[in-house]
């Protein structure tokens, strides 16, 4: 590994560790899927798979199947994605009263 690619790796590290810690802002959510509904109603709350995930209560490992089609959600999943997708502050709200 040359110098310069091991000291971008440290710096990608340490910005990884600065946004979970909230004191850096995501530069962007990647979106493995856009026409899967999982990833768009992610996308729409503008949260994280982790995040995403705690929100439906449900593992990370599974969403992630999900977005990369892997695996079908189940029906009550997608009933609250397409909510999240027409009406994303409504959920939003929810969570944040």
């Amino acid at each position: 590994m040359e110098k310069n690619d091991f000291e971008r790796l440290k710096q990608s590290l340490k910005q990884m560790k600065q946004i979970e810690a909230g004191e850096l802002k995501q530069g962007r959510i990647r979106i493995v899927n856009p026409e899967n509904e999982t990833s768009t109603a992610r996308a729409k709350l503008g949260m994280t798979q982790e995040q995403f995930a705690k929100l439906i209560q449900t593992p990370v490992g599974t969403l992630r199947g999900w977005e990369q089609g892997r695996r079908t959600p189940p029906a009550t999943a997608k009933v609250l994605m397409k909510i999240a997708i027409k009406h994303p502050d409504a959920v939003l709200d929810s969570i944040h009263p």
